[in-house]
């Protein structure tokens, strides 16, 4: 396996975000749409930490809690943005969610509410007034991780759960190549604080739905290759999107793995239809397979890691007698 680089050094941004909660009343978590594992998890790790501290929390999201965060977080929910006096937070932490629906509430806060954005995805020109952005670590949970270690504050036995949750999430349990030797690492410290490891699989990753099922089939059974350089490719549409229950982008993710496990695809491409006016591409290669897909993804004005990476432009996907196009 080939390691991610080291992460970035946070150190002055996580004293600033220390500094941020010890002086907050009230704070607003913000997961991204679809939430997936990892926003589940570095939300959750989150805001069992703030509720610690004696902290007011709320979690939102313009979708709702996933079945699986519902199982292993029973009292966690997400609240819907509409439903809140967003003007009313001191603070708000965007976790995995600054391009993914935090944009769609960022002109709703108030001037005086501090906004902290943590993420791994690729974010060009990032707003906002404490940014934790590294494109090089797995997962926001690792992140948020990192933070809670570098305090040396208490992690709790359901606090190690979610931030493992997050981590194998997005890692396709430590198998994609951003797994780090930071991330094994962080891995190990909390299942010996707790976490859950068993129920986590079970619950979030071997419980599929019919719908993921019927999902991951219309990928493979709409895949085309290119002969010319051994890309698979498929569309995932919005009609797709609603009939399957709106599915998570970790179903969306493993998706595309599947399409990279085609004999002769040389590297996959998975797009679907994000929001009626968004679509995310969603790349995904083999060390032994020779290809860079994050080059590919930043000539789109995406990015990621070499071995998966992706993008998001705005149009929709159309069918066409030559294949699936974007418009």
């Amino acid at each position: 396996m080939t390691f991610a680089p080291v992460m970035h050094d946070f150190s002055g941004e996580f004293r600033n975000l220390r500094y941020v909660v010890r002086n907050a009343g009230r704070i607003l978590l913000f997961a991204h749409t679809r939430p997936d594992a990892d926003t589940v998890g570095a939300n959750v790790a989150l805001s069992h930490f703030l509720s610690e501290l004696g902290k007011e929390v709320d979690m939102a999201c313009f979708d709702p809690m996933p079945d699986f965060g519902k199982k292993l977080f029973p009292k966690a929910d997400f609240l819907h943005p509409d439903r809140l006096q967003l003007g009313t937070y001191d603070a708000v932490i965007a976790s995995d969610s600054v391009n993914r629906g935090f944009d769609r509430i960022r002109d709703r806060l108030s001037e005086k509410t501090v906004t902290v954005l943590i993420d791994h995805h690729p974010i060009e020109d990032p707003k906002g007034d404490i940014v934790i952005i590294d494109p090089s670590v797995s997962s926001a949970a690792e992140l948020v991780y990192a933070f809670l270690t570098h305090g040396k504050d208490r992690i709790s036995r359901d606090t190690a759960t979610a931030l493992l949750l997050g981590i194998l999430g997005d890692t396709g349990n430590l198998q994609h190549s951003s797994t780090s030797t930071d991330t094994f690492a962080a891995a190990s410290d909390l299942i010996q604080r707790g976490a859950t490891l068993s129920k986590i699989t079970t619950t979030a990753f071997s419980d599929n739905k019919l719908t993921t099922l019927q999902l991951w089939g219309k990928a493979l059974a709409r895949a085309k290759i290119n002969p010319e350089n051994g890309m698979i490719y498929a569309a995932i549409t919005e009609r797709d999107i609603e009939e399957l229950g709106n599915p998570s982008t970790d179903d969306l993710y493993i998706a595309s793995e599947l399409l990279n496990h085609v004999p002769d695809a040389t590297f996959s491409l998975l797009f679907y239809q994000m929001t009626p006016e968004t679509v995310r591409g969603s790349f995904r290669t083999e060390p032994h397979k020779g290809v860079d897909v994050s080059a590919i993804a930043k000539t789109l004005g995406g990015g990621g890691h070499r071995y998966a990476s992706g993008f998001e432009v705005v149009g929709r996907i159309r069918e066409t007698v030559g294949g699936w196009k974007i418009e």
